[in-house]
């Protein structure tokens, strides 16, 4: 899981898409879960960087799950379309309560 909070935007997406390569490089885990209730500002930048790591995420056969409930967060994602790449959940205990996801 990564969590990221505060603004992401040019200085900050770099940040961001180290992190979602981390998360992704990790074939222990089989669900990548971005938690961004902390966010309170979502660039393009950030939103691109989103993206990319959605379409890894494709790639390697398993989705990529945000969490996140703020309008500055979700309305980037719907205005764009880009919500439909992930699995949005609006709290942590959503993708928790999963069927074969284990509670860490």
């Amino acid at each position: 899981m990564l969590t990221v909070g505060g603004e992401v935007d040019t200085l900050t997406a770099a940040q961001l898409a180290d992190g979602l390569t981390q998360l992704l490089g990790d074939p222990a885990d089989d669900t990548a879960v971005v938690d961004l209730t902390g966010v309170t500002f979502l660039a393009s930048s950030g939103l691109a960087v989103l993206i990319r790591a959605a379409h890894r995420a494709t790639e390697q056969g398993r989705p990529l799950h945000l969490v996140a409930a703020a309008r500055a967060v979700t309305r980037p994602l719907e205005v764009t379309g880009s919500d439909q790449l992930f699995e949005m959940h609006t709290a942590m205990d959503d993708v928790l309560g999963e069927p074969g996801r284990p509670a860490n």
